[in-house]
């Protein structure tokens, strides 16, 4: 069935319901999806990238690849309804989505293929499912592993990357509007907030950065006064 698109609201990032995506899905990884072209990143959740190994028994083995064979099993047993709560920096929809009244970002990290991750100070909706999991030591939790969002530092050109055609639109610009200088890409604020998954600290990342373009965002900002004011601080790494 091919996806259908109803679009209530066209600017980014956008609120919860805002736009919703439905169809047969495929896993493009264990927290991406593609639905007849749109990609969409689970929301609220981080998943091992593909090519990353995690630790088990005293062996490596591919977690990453595994996520993304679980999230494609789940994808199997109905059509996703995805209701984006935003757009990333790189032109991805980040949503909430559904088989019937399963959720799968919550499948993913009750299955131990994903971690949860806070979405802005004080929401993190499937912290207590990891911290279940964490205690049965099941998946990723049955060893050790790397944070995501840590692989990603050390490997900046792994994971699933945009188009050629969508870096080339996506390039961020920035000006000054009313003495606040103003980040925008052909997507939107292009300022990306993230949670530190190893201190918990609240991080933004501005174009050009050292680590910008590893970073997957979970809060989008046009200027830093809008990310200090929520409760980010300015990267040090440069």
């Amino acid at each position: 069935m091919r996806a259908f698109i109803a679009l209530l609201l066209a600017t980014t990032p956008l609120p919860a319901a805002a736009q919703i995506i439905s169809g047969n899905a495929t896993a493009l990884d264990g927290d991406t999806i593609d639905m007849t072209g749109q990609r969409i990143r689970l929301f609220g959740i981080d998943a091992p990238e593909l090519g990353q190994k995690c630790a088990r028994g005293g062996t490596n083995w591919d977690c990453g690849a595994d996520a993304k064979r679980h999230l494609g099993l789940l994808l199997q047993t109905g059509e996703v309804k995805c209701s984006v709560r935003a757009q990333n920096a790189q032109g991805l929809a980040v949503g909430q989505c559904m088989i019937d009244e399963r959720d799968l970002s919550e499948a993913m990290v009750a299955a131990g293929f994903a971690v949860a991750i806070e979405n802005s100070p004080g929401d993190a909706p499937y912290l207590e499912v990891e911290q279940a999991v964490k205690t049965a030591k099941a998946g990723i939790w049955a060893g050790t592993f790397d944070p995501p969002s840590d692989w990603r530092k050390a490997h900046p050109q792994a994971g699933i990357a945009a188009s050629a055609s969508q870096r080339a639109q996506g390039v961020a610009r920035s000006t000054r509007t009313g003495g606040a200088q103003v980040y925008r890409n052909a997507f939107g604020c292009a300022i990306k907030g993230n949670v530190s998954q190893r201190n918990g600290e609240y991080i933004y990342y501005l174009p050009g950065m050292k680590y910008y373009d590893g970073t997957r965002p979970e809060r989008l900002f046009c200027t830093e006064e809008e990310a200090q004011a929520a409760g980010f601080r300015r990267s040090r790494g440069g």
